[in-house]
């Protein structure tokens, strides 16, 4: 026992700097046993020479009974073998190594059972030898509290994961409701929009009827009127000497049942334009017949107009085919001719002429008539619209709209260069394809 607190006394002394002799071997002792860390003196060998009461309890031994036993018996067998081989190259190449360096180390208890700990290693060399002092910590408690708190790291770092996980499926939920709100409010606005244009369609059509009503009532009034006097007069005329009255009254009879037709054909071409049943169907005429075509229609409508005024066609188109619907532009130039007719002077000029721009086919309908004034000239083609020069002058107010209408189908458009009592001029564009 005195030999070994006397290398323990050295050893001490070799690690504070004070001289062993002038402490105590029972102050010596008592420090060495009642210290509360465990420790463990080994010699070159790796055997045991003494350790402190502490040290025996953390491993389970009773006094004394590891002296002499090789330190591997406090190594987990699992790495004895590797030990040895450790413990060899530390006396060859001693270093001291502060508590919580090193590995991660287990101590093996005399029941078989193993602990944690920290162990930190000091050593000396007296009387030529070396030894090695082991200052063991049995960490398990900080390592139950390290486990717990990467435990309770790793349960954060879950129950964050699935949070952001339920944030982002909250996200997607909150945008998939928004999307499906604002598809809603879209659906919404434009069931509201379909309302809307309904519901002026709807107002349009009772004032469409309205004016209809209006307007029939007038444009019939005066035909009807005709037809019925003049009927009334026929039958006085039943002699052969009032054969020439009769005959004025039959023309009267014949002049107002067309315009009764002209007004009637009117109202059919508008109501087939309304519900979508006419189409264009351009064909490729010679340009010959073309022509032949304005100017066969020009005679019978200059024939049948009795206000003595000339109709005439100048041309200067180029190419040999003109793409157009034949029908369609019929019915364009019988609106623009009757016009120019109606609203002209007996004895005066009316002209069409024809030609070509760098986009298609040009018809201008000139006349020398009332004139129309640049207010009227942004309604004109309105349903029902009459310039304010025309209130006396029998007219539906149909046929412009229904040209421009007729004009649309066939992709072209129409323009209008007026001034009051000086005229007007027509101008119809049609596209032709590209040569």
């Amino acid at each position: 026992m005195h030999e070994k607190l006397h290398y323990m006394s050295e050893t001490v002394g070799n690690l504070v700097g004070v001289a062993v002799s002038k402490i105590d071997s029972r102050q010596y002792e008592a420090l060495f046993n009642n210290a509360i860390i465990g420790i463990v003196l080994t010699n070159q060998a790796g055997e045991i020479i003494h350790v402190n009461r502490f040290a025996e309890n953390q491993f389970g031994y009773e006094e004394g009974e590891l002296a002499g036993k090789k330190v591997e018996v406090l190594i987990p067998r699992r790495v004895e073998g590797k030990h040895e081989g450790y413990r060899t190259g530390f006396y060859r190449h001693p270093q001291t190594r502060m508590m919580g360096e090193g590995r991660d180390l287990y101590a093996l208890r005399k029941d078989g059972t193993e602990f944690p700990a920290e162990v930190s290693l000091s050593h000396y060399e007296l009387q030529g030898q070396n030894f090695v002092i082991a200052f063991v910590v049995d960490i398990t408690v900080r390592k139950i509290a390290a486990e717990l708190l990467l435990q309770q790291k790793e349960e954060l770092e879950r129950v964050t994961a699935e949070v952001t996980k339920l944030n982002q499926e909250l996200e997607k939920k909150v945008e998939e409701r928004t999307l499906m709100l604002q598809e809603a409010l879209l659906a919404l606005e434009k069931s509201r929009g379909e309302l809307d244009t309904a519901y002026q369609k709807e107002k349009e059509l009772g004032e469409l009827k309205s004016r209809f009503v209006s307007m029939a009532s007038h444009e019939f009034r005066t035909p009807l009127s005709t037809i019925l006097s003049s009927i009334g007069l026929v039958k006085q005329y039943s002699s052969l000497e009032h054969m020439q009255n009769r005959e004025r009254h039959i023309v009267k009879i014949q002049s107002a049942v067309k315009t009764l037709n002209y007004i009637l054909e009117d109202f059919l071409s508008l109501g087939r334009l309304e519900e979508g049943q006419v189409e264009a169907n351009p064909e490729l005429l010679n340009r010959q017949i073309f022509i032949a075509d304005i100017e066969d229609l020009l005679q019978e409508m200059g024939q049948a107009s009795r206000k003595n005024q000339q109709l005439n066609i100048v041309s200067s188109l180029e190419g040999e085919y003109i793409n157009v619907d034949r029908k369609l532009l019929r019915n364009i130039l019988v609106n623009l001719i009757s016009n120019a007719i109606k609203y002209s002077p007996e004895n005066s000029t009316i002209k069409v002429h024809c030609s070509n721009d760098a986009g298609g086919l040009l018809i201008a309908v000139s006349d020398e008539g009332i004139g129309i004034s640049e207010e009227d000239q942004q309604h004109l083609f309105e349903r029902f619209y009459r310039a304010s020069n025309t209130a006396n002058i029998q007219g539906t107010g149909l046929g412009l709209h229904i040209t421009g209408r007729y004009l649309d189908l066939m992709g072209g458009h129409i323009t209008v260069r007026s001034k009051l009592n000086e005229g007007a001029t027509i101008t119809v564009h049609i596209p032709q394809p590209a040569k």
